[in-house]
């Protein structure tokens, strides 16, 4: 029974992480739609392909008994058939009940897991989705294909979708042509597929029939119904193909005889779907085109990584023994095992390197969710705002992208709320109309930058200084600094909005974007010019999983410093400490770099300040420096990060924990959030 149980828990699993990848594409095809549709062209490759993810969702669902999500769908389907039929037009009103309605989807997707829906949600986008349906439509007066003279034995034949793409590529002006082919009945569906996709280059293949031809024992002939702007000279030299003729219909003298098709009209089927593939499309279900890739559970990623681990682990101790003994004499079996944890060590790192590459994910992923905010929030805001990105390809844990998710879409929020000024009011300054922001990751060094830039007013300052100081975060205007002031705007309640809005103004959103951000070890940072926009700098480390580190110890204690924020180690004599401010600091190489003991920062005693020269590690994370004052430096290994678990995850200076291999356990220290709290002076 519990077998049984577990296996229709991890069939729902998988179909809860399928709908919403199958939503997630949706709503970017959607973004394209939309974007179309503003260019006064409605993409039909975009619509057919939303239809079909609906229509495959509704299925899903209703096979494993999810009925809100099956009833959305389907009334979601209803309305995009309708579309597609050009029974309803794509106007703003019905593109906001379509994105409306995928947020809903995917809201239902999510809370499915735990048994929760809001059925108010759900029948009130339901009935959005009917008044479009019983809009009232324009009727033709008259047929505008009655001058294609097309007959009737072939207008029959067409589908309904078929006929109305038909319908629209005359409305647009464009040549309709007649093509018929003739091929062998070896190679007739290489062929036929070669000439369509030379088509789809110059128009669009609106339909194709089977037709009968000369000699049925050896050849099969096709007529192709095609819409271009081409003259009819351009359409022949495009195809270039023996046994394939061109006409254009409507043409008077040039008009052909048509032939009648072989097979008969399909029947209507009760459910909307897709018109059946041409054979044309035939070739895209065999087995050599199906995905080569795997949907993996996360958590089984996690508990290989773990156990990738403690093979690392293991490896250290093999070289250990390997050394002792050769120190006791037994040299033979010492170089023998020498050899062999060389080996070992060198698969190992090919097998930390190919798990580590299985938990990457392009950071594109992440800017598609993106544009569906952009989409979104801009719309009601009634602000123009175009979406520009770059660097899509940059690979990041798939852990990590998921927990900045929710900072980003807070940074693009603001951006838009805060940053983005209204058409008019740009156009009044000399800018642009429609206003941009930029998405931009590449990597650097072993960390991922994530710039988040607007082209809107910037941060004012002067106001962030006022407001700070009537709700008390500062005690007057001339001791705080611009950069000081920066800082200010990721302080808890900390808002300069006027007025309440569900996208601003409650003082929430900044301190948890700068929190979030900080728990996967990475910082951000803020560049304003007042009048031309804000850049939100984010550096994230690539992965938190197998990391090389630098063991330190410090005042009794030993921690781990990943090696990726370690930029040198030097050794300082005592008389070379200065201080400013009440703090430590060493000159290095012209540049003044503060100092900082673990001891203090941990309030756990600040050790003997007796020797007269100590090491100092000498860390980074963006453009901040930082030298960490150490009693011993313990050297490299491949360490684990451990999580510290709920009841300590809010310690600050602390990423994790990590076994060392020989029965101890360490701190890892977080370089960005001793450097944030350090530099901000509260250590």
């Amino acid at each position: 029974m519990t077998t049984s149980n577990d296996t229709i828990g991890k069939a729902v699993k998988d179909f809860l992480a399928e709908a919403e990848e199958i939503i997630d594409q949706l709503s970017l095809d959607l973004v394209g739609l939309s974007d179309s549709a503003d260019s006064g062209e409605c993409n039909p490759d975009l619509l057919n392909s939303i239809f079909r993810g609906a229509h495959s969702l509704k299925g899903l669902a209703g096979m494993f008994g999810f009925t809100g999500i099956a009833e959305l769908a389907h009334n979601l389907e209803n309305l995009l058939d309708s579309l597609r039929l050009g029974r309803v037009s794509l106007a703003p009103p019905t593109l906001n009940v379509l994105f409306d309605s995928m947020d809903i989807l995917g809201a239902l997707v999510r809370s499915a897991g735990t048994g929760s829906s809001d059925t108010n949600d759900l029948s009130r986008a339901i009935a959005r989705i009917n008044s479009c349906l019983t809009s009232p439509q324009k009727a033709e007066s008259e047929s505008p294909l009655a001058h294609l003279a097309l007959p009737d034995k072939v207008l029959n034949t067409l589908t309904e979708y078929e006929e109305h793409r038909l319908l629209e590529n005359v409305k647009k002006g464009r040549r309709i042509y007649s093509i018929l082919a003739s091929f062998s009945l070896t190679t007739f569906d290489q062929e036929l597929g070669e000439l369509t996709d030379v088509l789809k280059k110059g128009g669009e293949v609106i339909s194709t029939l089977p037709s009968v031809g000369g000699n049925l024992e050896s050849t099969i002939d096709f007529e192709i119904l095609f819409g271009s702007e081409r003259g009819s000279a351009e359409i022949s030299a495009l195809v270039g193909m023996e046994n394939v003729t061109v006409s254009l219909l409507g043409g008077g003298a040039q008009a052909p005889a048509l032939a009648a098709p072989v097979a008969p009209s399909a029947p209507s089927l009760p459910d909307a779907i897709a018109p059946a593939p041409s054979p044309a499309d035939d070739s895209s279900l065999t087995a050599k085109s199906m995905s080569r890739t795997v949907r993996v559970d996360i958590g089984k990623l996690d508990e290989l990584m773990n156990i990738v681990g403690e093979l690392v682990l293991s490896h250290s101790k093999i070289s250990d023994l390997t050394f002792r003994m050769r120190d006791e004499g037994l040299s033979t079996h010492a170089m023998e095992m020498g050899k062999a944890a060389k080996g070992l060590g060198r698969k190992l790192d090919e097998l930390q390197k190919g798990v580590m590459e299985i938990r990457m994910i392009p950071v594109g992923q992440l800017y598609e969710k993106m544009s569906r905010i952009v989409r979104k929030i801009s719309r009601e805001q009634g602000k123009k705002v175009e979406l520009k990105m770059f660097g899509a390809d940059t690979e990041l844990d798939k852990l990590i992208v998921e927990d900045i998710s929710d900072p980003m879409m807070h940074i693009v929020r603001n951006a838009i709320d805060h940053g983005i000024e209204p058409s008019e009011e740009r156009l009044r300054l000399g800018k642009d109309e429609k206003g941009t922001i930029r998405l931009s990751s590449f990597q650097k060094g072993n960390h991922v930058v994530i710039e988040v830039e607007d082209d809107g007013r910037g941060i004012d300052l002067e106001r962030v200084k006022k407001k700070a100081l009537e709700k008390g975060f500062i005690q007057s205007l001339e001791s705080i600094s611009d950069r000081d002031a920066l800082e200010l705007v990721f302080l808890p309640g900390f808002s300069t909005s006027e007025k309440v809005s569900e996208i601003s103004g409650r003082g929430v959103g900044m301190d948890v974007v700068k929190n979030n951000i900080a728990a996967v070890s990475g910082m951000v940072d803020i560049e304003t010019t007042a009048g031309c926009g804000c850049r939100m700098i984010i550096t994230l480390p690539i992965t938190l999983a197998i990391i090389k580190a630098l063991i330190i110890a410090s005042v009794g204690r030993t921690y781990a410093l990943p090696i990726t924020s370690v930029l040198e180690t030097i050794m300082v004599d005592c008389k070379d400490i200065l201080t400013v401010e009440r703090k430590e600091v060493i000159q290095l190489r012209e540049t003044t770099l503060p100092l900082l003991r673990l001891g203090k920062y941990f309030e756990i005693g600040e050790g003997s300040n007796a020797q007269e020269s100590f090491y100092v590690v000498v860390v980074g994370a963006a453009e901040k420096r930082l030298g960490i004052v150490v009693d011993d430096l313990l050297g490299q290994q491949d360490i684990v990060i451990k999580s510290m678990g709920e009841t300590l995850k809010g310690c600050k200076g602390i990423s994790g924990a990590a076994d060392l291999g020989d029965q101890r356990t360490i701190l890892v220290l977080d370089v960005g959030g001793i450097i944030n709290e350090a530099t901000r002076g509260s250590a």
